[in-house]
């Protein structure tokens, strides 16, 4: 009996052989990209470029996505983080990416997310005058900044990059050659984009659509479409669910043990 490899269409910004694409093959299941949106420099690439001159004059550096760090550390060409920064990360991929750049030990909450990641880093530290740069995208939630500036810290938030949407044409044809089973939609702006590029009915034929976070979930519900949501917005959790809720996981697909968010 020949092993079927059930395929799940992945709507982020990544090359063939990603993080998501490993996970969901590591459980068996055969990712097929249908990238919705793409990621691009910021208009004004001043702010970024200056708050990497100046690095070291920061006591903190927290950032929200793997993403952030490597748009800071092209614009530091390639000269490690100070080391006497503070830094944090909302999970510990994006903490992981920090530590290639030089970071000791970043500050990372019990489970992913900004929420978490707040509760963490009020106790880290009196933030008084404390200067944090907060390199992020241009889209990117602020109530990070706004809970630390509220107790005395010295914000200074810059875009990274910015994301936007793919033309609906070039979205569509992706999902036909795809031909997907399931998907996992990875942002709000990705739920967007696709029931924009398909509508909503070709996502309600699947079982199931994944949406990565509660605010990617709501924002697919906005739009007419119900999602589940893994426990952990980690890409490992996501291959899991998708494997224990619907029996796909390919027959001798090893399961990987569990890994921190």
């Amino acid at each position: 009996m020949s092993e079927r490899r059930v395929r799940v269409a992945t709507t982020r910004d990544e090359a063939a052989g990603g993080p998501l694409a490993e996970a969901l093959a590591r459980w068996g299941m055969e990712p097929v990209r249908c990238a919705t949106i793409a990621h691009v420099p910021p208009l004004d690439p001043g702010p970024l470029e200056r708050a990497a001159r100046e690095l070291e004059r920061y006591d903190w550096l927290i950032v929200a996505s793997a993403r952030a760090v490597a748009a800071l550390a092209v614009a530091r060409g390639g000269r490690p983080l100070p080391s006497g920064l503070r830094t944090a990360a909302v999970g510990a991929k994006t903490a992981a990416r920090l530590e290639t750049h030089g970071a000791v030990s970043p500050l990372i909450p019990r489970t992913a997310g900004a929420a978490a990641l707040l509760v963490a880093l009020r106790a880290a530290d009196e933030w008084r005058d404390r200067r944090v740069l907060m390199p992020r995208a241009a889209e990117g939630g602020r109530e990070i900044a706004r809970a630390l500036g509220g107790r005395g810290a010295v914000v200074d938030e810059v875009v990274a990059y910015r994301t936007i949407e793919r033309p609906p044409d070039e979205i569509a044809s992706a999902w036909r050659a795809a031909a997907p089973e399931a998907v996992v939609v990875a942002s709000p702006s990705a739920a967007r984009a696709l029931v924009r590029a398909l509508g909503t009915e070709p996502l309600r034929r699947l079982e199931p659509v994944v949406a990565i976070g509660s605010k990617t979930a709501m924002a697919l519900m906005a739009l007419g479409v119900r999602a589940m949501v893994p426990p952990r917005a980690d890409f490992e959790a996501v291959a899991a669910l998708l494997a224990r809720t619907t029996g796909w996981q390919a027959p001798g697909a090893a399961v990987p043990e569990r890994r921190r968010s």
